[in-house]
C-alpha cells in the first residue's frame, strides 16, 4: 500500500499528518508512505525527518476564497497538473489529506485519477478551502462534534490525531529533566510559534509558590527574557515541536486553543484554562474550547476580558482542589480514550483497500 498525505502550510497541518503516518507505520512497517508539503519554514523542519519522501507544492491560496483562484487561472491550472503529476508518479492508493489550502488540488487531482481521498478538518468549524475540498473526497473527517455539521455532506466524527512519538513521560522524570525544584505545582503556558503576549503576561503575574514554564515564541521573546530575568520561579522556553516533557511536567496549562493544541493537552490529560485566539476565522478557537469546557475537561477564558489578578486566583484554585484536577482528567480521558490517530489509520487502510 502506498499512502500519500497531504499537509502543510502550519504546525496544525503538519502534527496531524504526522500522527496519521506514526499510526499506519505502527499498523504496517512496510507501508509507503509520501508527504506532499508547501515551501514553508515550517514545514521544512518538522518534516525534514522523512528526508526525500517529502513533496513541494505550492498551490495558490483557495482558502481566500475562489475569486484569488479566479485571478491566477494560470497558477492554478499549473498546480493542478503539477499535483496530479505527483500522485500518478507516486502510484498512490489512497490520499490523506488534513485540511487547509495546501490540500485542496490533491484532493482534486485524486479525484480526476480515481484515487480515494479522505479529508480531514481539525477545526470545530470547517474553514472555505476544505468545505470546498468535501465536495470531492471520498469521506470527510472531523476533529470536533460539532464539526460534523459544518459540511454539506455526511462527515464522521474521527477526533483529532495525536503523534505517537509524543511520549508519555514519568512526572518526576520530566521535572528532573526541565531542572524543576520539587514540591511545587507546575502551570504551563503556550501561546504558539509567534507567542501570544495576553497569555505570556499572565504567566509573568504567577504567584511564587507556583513554577511556571513559559514557551513564549519568538515574536515577545526578547521582552518576556528581560521581565522575567528577576523570577526565579519561571523557566523561559522557545517554541519546540515535541513538547512531550513540558506536557509532562505539568499539572495544569493556560493555552490558545488550536486544534492541535486542545488535542495535545486532551491526550495527555492537563486539565486547562484555554485562552481562544479572538481573531481567529470565524472565532473557532473559542468553539474549540468550549467543546472541551462544555464536557468538564477545561475553563474558558476570553481575551478580551482577562484580569491577571482574578485569572491567577482560579488556577490557585483549582491547584488547590484536588477533587476538581481529578475530575478534569476523567472527563479528558473520556472525550478521547483512545487516540483518534488509530481510528484514522484504520479509515485509511479500508479506503485503500476499497472499503466504504
Amino acid at each position: 500500500m502506498r499512502v500519500a498525505i497531504s499537509g502543510g502550510g502550519t504546525g496544525g497541518h503538519i502534527s496531524p499528518a504526522i500522527a496519521v503516518a506514526e499510526a499506519i507505520w505502527e499498523r504496517c512497517p512496510d507501508a509507503d508512505i509520501d508527504f506532499i508539503a508547501t515551501p514553508r519554514p515550517v514545514d521544512r523542519r518538522m518534516y525534514q525527518q522523512f528526508g526525500d519522501t517529502v513533496h513541494i507544492l505550492n498551490p495558490p491560496r483557495i482558502d481566500r476564497g475562489i475569486l484569488d483562484v479566479a485571478l491566477l487561472p494560470l497558477r492554478a491550472v499549473r498546480e493542478f497538473f503539477r499535483t496530479r503529476k505527483l500522485l500518478r508518479r507516486l502510484g498512490s492508493s489512497v490520499l490523506f489529506a488534513t485540511g487547509g489550502y495546501p490540500s485542496f488540488f490533491p484532493v482534486i487531482a485524486a479525484r480526476t485519477l480515481g484515487i480515494p481521498s479522505i479529508i480531514h478538518e481539525s477545526n470545530s468549524i470547517p474553514g472555505r478551502a476544505n468545505r470546498l475540498a468535501s465536495r470531492f473526497s471520498d469521506k470527510v473527517l472531523t476533529g470536533f462534534t460539532s464539526a460534523v455539521s459544518g459540511f454539506r455532506r455526511s462527515a464522521i466524527y474521527s477526533g483529532n490525531p495525536v503523534r505517537q512519538s509524543l511520549q508519555k513521560y514519568d512526572r518526576d522524570y520530566a521535572r528532573e529533566k526541565l531542572n524543576i525544584p520539587g514540591g511545587v505545582p507546575v502551570v504551563l503556558f503556550l501561546g504558539g510559534s509567534q507567542g501570544a503576549r495576553a497569555i505570556n503576561d499572565t504567566a509573568l503575574g504567577a504567584p511564587e509558590n507556583v513554577y511556571v514554564l513559559l514557551q513564549c515564541g519568538s515574536r515577545d521573546r526578547e521582552r518576556i527574557i528581560e521581565e522575567s530575568s528577576d523570577l526565579q520561579m519561571i523557566q523561559v522556553i522557545d517554541f519546540v515541536d515535541d513538547p512531550a516533557l513540558l506536557y509532562s511536567a505539568a499539572d495544569l496549562a493556560v493555552a490558545r486553543s488550536g486544534a492541535m493544541t486542545v488535542a495535545e493537552l486532551t491526550w495527555f490529560r492537563i486539565p486547562s484554562v484555554y485562552i481562544p485566539y479572538p481573531f481567529a476565522a470565524d472565532d473557532h478557537q473559542k468553539w474549540n474550547a468550549l467543546e472541551i469546557v462544555d464536557r468538564g475537561g477545561a475553563l474558558l477564558s476570553l481575551q478580551d476580558s482577562i484580569d491577571t489578578a482574578a485569572l491567577w486566583n482560579i488556577i490557585s484554585g483549582l491547584l488547590e482542589d484536588k477533587r476538581m484536577i481529578q475530575s478534569m482528567k476523567t472527563a479528558l480521558e473520556e472525550i478521547m480514550p483512545v487516540n483518534p490517530a488509530d481510528t484514522i489509520a484504520e479509515i485509511v487502510f479500508s479506503s485503500a483497500e476499497g472499503g466504504s
